[in-house]
């Protein structure tokens, strides 16, 4: 009898055990997101829709590089994790229109809308890309990095208002 003590005394014991299972069940509760939380008030990055456009003036061996073009800036942006691409156009997305165009020069031109706030209309920052034709392989990855910096720059400061 004495090894296993008095069946009240077991009891007590487990007490404390279940009320720290009931406090951090509580915690983990209150830890988790409620579904009445908007999507961007869920994430920190900034959601990103992407609209592309090519020349259609273009010849027709020209547009196929144009293209080309155009795939390795749409890969290269799926590839960053600074943005959530969005589907579709939304009021709390930025909404990026590409326009891949060739004359003489490769051109990469870029409209960045950024999203309408309560306190702020969204604004539109202009920026183009260009160089020389056998430049293909420079000028996305070139026009990426700006794109990064508007839209880290652009978060940034509508996330101190």
């Amino acid at each position: 009898m004495k090894w296993f003590g008095n069946v009240m005394t077991a009891r007590r014991s487990w007490k404390p055990l279940l009320i720290a299972a009931l406090v951090i069940v509580m915690l983990a509760l209150a830890w988790l997101p409620t579904g009445d939380l908007d999507p961007e008030q869920r994430s920190n990055k900034p959601f990103l829709h992407v609209t592309y456009t090519i020349d259609a003036a273009s010849e027709a061996a020209a547009k196929g590089q144009l293209e080309d073009v155009a795939f390795d800036i749409q890969q290269r942006i799926e590839q960053r994790h600074e943005w959530r691409l969005s589907e579709t156009p939304e009021p709390r997305a930025w909404q990026l229109t590409v326009q891949v165009s060739s004359a003489a020069m490769l051109v990469l031109n870029g409209e960045l809308q950024a999203p309408a706030s309560n306190a702020t209309d969204g604004s539109v920052q202009r920026f183009k890309v260009q160089g020389p034709a056998d430049s293909y392989a420079a000028l996305p990855e070139q026009y990426v990095k700006i794109l990064i910096q508007l839209v880290e720059n652009g978060h940034k400061t509508q996330s101190s208002l």
